[in-house]
């Protein structure tokens, strides 16, 4: 599980490269009220990876 969590924040920080933070940040944001900030954006991709790692094995 822990791979798939560091895994997510790699995968997160390879993306936020390209700008692909900002454009999911932008989406985000238009379904809540709650300011998002790229911690959000990390820590989603880091709950998806542990959540991928888990039902791997």
């Amino acid at each position: 599980m822990l791979e798939g969590f560091i895994g997510g924040l790699i995968v997160a920080w390879l993306l936020s490269l390209f700008g692909v933070d900002h454009m999911v940040l932008e989406v985000c944001q238009t379904f809540t009220e709650v300011q998002l900030t790229t911690s959000f954006y990390y820590i989603g991709f880091a709950l998806i990876g542990l959540i991928g790692g888990a039902f791997k094995k």
